[in-house]
């Protein structure tokens, strides 16, 4: 059991199966076949029972969220003096505020982190200023952080178990990236329409949309290629798989000589599957994914112990519940309502199927 779920056995093939599926989500399962030298039928065959036991919970379309205009904003709150009702009452008032893009419940540095997509810091205020008007008094102390740049890699460990703190060369992907694209309420559309469908078939967008099949892979083909869409990705259950989430964030000094080393290391480390640069109290936040708390304090350690001199001070929680995660936001289709202030309140899919091409 991890978590209280009960762990789904996978073999060397499932595993090999999810890894293709995390480097890309698009990949044809005919082409996966070939790689693992097993038929389409047999990967088709695994991969639905591994959806069926949410082991793959979905596949996602990453999305540069500076293409489309916003900065990713972090609250990070220590909380207390909840009753049951007030509790199951917070949680509500967080998961249905569309500006709030990621909910996660932690243990450990804090209790609860909060991701939020924003053009401007006064929208953060804004939203600072409605959550703290309702439960401030439940608020011990609390943490803000910006996300300026973040980069994902390869899980790594699912096939590389004997190997798993020795640096494996890995593919890594941004997903922040820089500058704002011009896009209009189709590309909006169809952006929201694929977010949690990562093997999408140009058809049923189509269909769903209103829309010419061939105008929707122009339109995607398109972002693609201005960053706006930059990969396809699975969403494993952590839990399922018997591995822990945890995140550490790193407070540096005197690091500008050793830097890139220092994160190319982190993002060729198997159990790393996202580096995060972060302005505000630390500047480096690694997200990982270990079988025990005991093997992620080795991976801590063995980083500490490599970069003692940039590495000032570590802080970490154990992320127990990803509540909400949206890589498209909803706010999204209202911009053209509310305009570029304030969105609201303030002080003012899954799918199994081969995709088209393939």
């Amino acid at each position: 059991m991890q978590n209280g779920t009960e762990i789904r056995k996978l073999d060397l093939i499932d595993r090999k199966i999810l890894l293709e599926l995390d480097t890309n989500a698009r990949v044809g399962l005919a082409e996966v076949g070939k790689k693992l030298r097993i038929g389409k039928n047999n990967v088709q065959y695994r991969l639905a029972r591994m959806t069926e036991d949410w082991v793959v919970k979905k596949f996602a379309t990453m999305v540069s969220n500076a293409k489309l205009g916003y900065f990713l904003g972090k609250f990070y709150l220590q909380l207390s003096g909840f009753d049951k009702k007030s509790e199951e009452e917070f949680y509500r008032y967080i998961l249905n505020d569309k500006r709030i893009i990621w909910v996660a419940k932690c243990e450990g540095r804090w209790d609860l982190m909060l991701g939020m997509y924003v053009e401007n810091i006064a929208q953060l205020g804004d939203i600072k200023w409605d959550l703290f008007k309702r439960y401030e008094k439940y608020i011990n102390s609390y943490d803000v952080v910006f996300s300026i740049d973040a980069q994902k890699a390869q899980r790594s460990y699912l096939v590389h178990k004997e190997r798993k703190r020795i640096v494996t060369k890995k593919k890594v992907s941004e997903y922040i990236g820089r500058g704002k694209a011009e896009l209009d309420e189709t590309d909006k559309r169809i952006l929201l329409a694929i977010s949690d469908d990562g093997r999408y078939n140009y058809v049923e967008v189509g269909k769903k949309l209103g829309l010419n099949p061939k105008t929707v892979q122009k339109r995607i083909k398109a972002m693609e290629e201005q960053g706006v869409i930059n990969g396809y990705v699975a969403f494993l259950d952590y839990n399922r798989i018997g591995v822990g989430f945890y995140k550490v964030c790193l407070y540096l000094k005197d690091y500008h000589e050793k830097y890139r080393n220092f994160m190319e290391y982190c993002l060729q480390l198997p159990n790393v599957i996202h580096v995060i640069e972060g302005l505000g109290p630390w500047e480096v936040e690694l997200e990982m994914e270990t079988e025990s708390v005991r093997e992620f304090y080795d991976v801590v350690k063995e980083i500490r112990g490599r970069y003692s001199d940039i590495i000032k001070k570590t802080e970490f929680v154990i992320i127990t519940d990803e509540m909400k995660l949206e890589l498209v936001p909803q706010i999204l289709m209202e911009e053209k309502k509310k305009g570029a202030g304030t969105l609201s309140g303030g002080r003012a899919g899954l799918g199994i199927y081969t995709p088209d091409e393939m």
